[in-house]
């Protein structure tokens, strides 16, 4: 019988870590079935969806996290998502930038009956406006029968300069 969890790693950013991390992984029988990696600023954090024996998860794990003492590790059970009855929306939301708009924004997306599979917010000085500027790009995952302008609406709705762009 098969394991699979989600395992979050973070810490320094040393050169080849994902490598060593995923050789590691195989050395024990495992497989990253999907995996998300950011870097910023000397440091990463990686989420992995891993597939293993039973008999060899506590080994993989105790293993993972003797070799390399440094990082911090988090372990969570997978969830098992119908993929059938789901489809991905990809949005980019832009507006002037302001107090409390990441919070807002993640307020919307809570309420709404959908799972945020990525989100990137950045913000920058446009001189033209002399403003800051909030930019996100977000993918979504919602039932089939979600309609993407209705959640673009909602989103719209936080502000008159609020604009979506549904991808």
């Amino acid at each position: 019988m098969t394991s699979n969890f989600i395992t979050t790693v973070y810490g320094s950013d040393i050169p080849g870590i994902i490598k060593s991390l995923a050789l590691s992984t195989r050395r024990h029988g495992g497989e990253w079935l999907t995996s998300k990696v950011i870097k910023l600023d000397g440091q990463f954090a990686a989420i992995m969806n891993v597939v293993v024996s039973e008999e060899r998860e506590v080994a993989l794990k105790e293993s993972l996290e003797e070799k390399f003492p440094t990082l911090h590790f988090v372990y969570a059970p997978a969830q098992i998502v119908d993929l059938a009855l789901s489809k991905t929306i990809n949005l980019v939301v832009d507006c002037i930038d302001r107090p409390g708009l990441t919070g807002d924004l993640s307020n919307i997306l809570a309420n709404l009956d959908l799972s945020v599979e990525n989100m990137e917010c950045k913000r920058f000085d446009m001189d033209g406006i002399g403003e800051t500027v909030f930019s996100a790009k977000l993918t979504l995952a919602v039932a089939e029968v979600v309609v993407s302008e209705v959640i673009a609406g909602e989103i719209e709705a936080l502000s008159e300069d609020v604009q979506v762009n549904v991808l």
